[in-house]
């Protein structure tokens, strides 16, 4: 695990972190926090429940760290406990997206037009919204795939299942966002994407 900006490496972090010293662990806190919060956010379509999701992801890591071996990744660990936390979360909560949380996802900071910026909002929340019909393992491997760009076999360690079967998930959770979205102009999961 390479270091980052010249501080130590995730390795050396986490073998500290293990032994106690929770200022090498607040360091891994401060390097992953945005990822987890981005894939729980993407996940749960509500800041206040991402916050709280990535919380709970760092503490089920932090007092699972003796556990960790730190020869291994440590980001698709980290993801694998924050999409499942997301997972327990939206479950226990059961509460749709809000689509005024959708800022984030307005397209164009190059100032397009009034009437293009109402449809690519728009757009953006019909996108949002039909990700998040989606069942959870579906809507886990879209957001970890199309939103932080991950490897299939990324994807794979972080689920716990075959590459075979999460390719076979993912081309499920295209063909569904593909019927969902299908009114869309620009249709973010057209046919010739699901063949990738």
């Amino acid at each position: 695990m390479v270091a980052e900006q010249g501080g130590p490496s995730d390795t050396v972090l986490i073998r500290q972190a293990a032994q106690g010293d929770t200022g090498a662990f607040d360091v891994l806190v401060e390097r992953h926090y945005r990822s987890l919060y981005s894939l729980a956010y993407r996940m749960l379509g509500n800041s206040d429940d991402a916050s709280d999701a990535v919380q709970e992801a760092f503490v089920k890591a932090y007092r699972a760290l003796k556990e960790f071996h730190p020869e291994k990744p440590l980001r698709p660990w980290l993801y694998k406990i924050c999409a499942n936390v997301s997972i327990d979360l939206g479950r226990a909560r059961s509460k749709a997206p809000d689509p005024l949380d959708d800022h984030e996802y307005s397209l164009g900071d190059t100032g397009p037009q009034p009437e293009e910026q109402a449809i690519m909002n728009d757009e953006s929340r019909q996108i949002h919204r039909a990700v998040a019909k989606l069942p959870d393992k579906y809507r886990e491997i879209v957001v970890l795939r199309h939103f932080h760009h991950m490897d299939i076999n990324e994807i794979a360690q972080i689920m716990n299942a075959p590459e075979g079967t999460v390719k076979s998930w993912l081309f499920r959770a295209r063909s569904i966002l593909r019927r969902e979205l299908a009114c869309l102009s620009n249709n973010p999961f057209p046919a010739e994407e699901l063949a990738k």
